[in-house]
């Protein structure tokens, strides 16, 4: 059934579908289900980022062999943290953090990789794929649209 759901369906070729994803991630199963709507990009999102108010598990069920490569922005984690996340051939590329309301400790897990970092608000922390921070400069609106 899930491999049904994930096939992008073309609005104007509706009909010769029973079920299936348009390329906005709403679900095309008449009649109109919000809860498939919400509950499939709420999915999507935890298979690649998950969290804890103390944790965050990065790219914890990419699926590699479909999607090799890619980018994610502005996934929200539990704690009011902000991430954005890339991979290449399956594997963490880079992960930019950012909270604009609060100072918080996280541990990020990786493969077996866990770092504990400092995220102080208003600023943006890019890791690589070791969890080795890269930089840190102040958060601005806009920079991350």
């Amino acid at each position: 059934m899930v491999k049904h759901l994930i096939n992008l369906v073309d609005p104007d070729h509706e009909a010769d579908f029973e079920g299936g994803l348009y390329s906005n991630l709403f679900t095309a199963h008449p009649p109109f289900q919000i809860d498939a709507n919400f509950g499939f990009s709420a999915a999507v999102a935890e298979m690649l980022v998950q969290s804890t108010l103390k944790d965050l598990y990065l790219l914890p069920a990419l699926p590699r062999d479909k999607w090799a490569s890619g980018c994610v922005k502005g996934l929200k984690a539990r704690g009011g943290m902000t991430v954005n996340v890339c991979w290449q051939g399956g594997d963490l590329l880079e992960v930019g953090l950012w909270s604009k309301e609060h100072n918080t400790i996280k541990r990020l897990h990786y493969r077996g990789t866990i770092v504990t970092a400092n995220i102080l608000r208003g600023r943006v922390y890019t890791f690589n794929r070791e969890l080795k921070c890269l930089k840190s400069y102040p958060f601005s609106e806009g920079a991350f649209s």
